[in-house]
């Protein structure tokens, strides 16, 4: 299945700022559990592809996923900004429960 991956324009403004300034050239989807009761969360990190990665090109940016968490995924949303999210990066996804 093919990933379906989203870059709003205000995220592309804010993620040129980091990647011009970081020696990291990928954006790397990654999970993040913020407290033990809570489920976790879907963050990015710049970082470089690794072997167990899917490297995906979204517009020019290059997306890494791991493939583990790549499968349990099929469409991402990297925004930022917006009521919940002012000033900050959100990152969405629709994961595949269905086997």
């Amino acid at each position: 299945m093919e990933m379906n991956i989203l870059i709003t324009q205000e995220a592309k403004k804010e993620l040129d700022k980091l990647l011009t300034t970081s020696d990291k050239k990928c954006i790397r989807i990654i999970t993040r559990c913020i407290t033990m009761t809570s489920d976790a969360k879907l963050d990015f990190e710049l970082d470089e592809p690794k072997d167990s990665d899917n490297l995906y090109d979204v517009d020019g940016y290059k997306v890494i996923i791991d493939k583990a968490l790549d499968s349990q995924m099929n469409h991402i949303t990297i925004s930022y900004g917006g009521l919940l999210s002012r000033n900050q990066f959100c990152v969405e996804a629709d994961f595949c429960f269905y086997y």
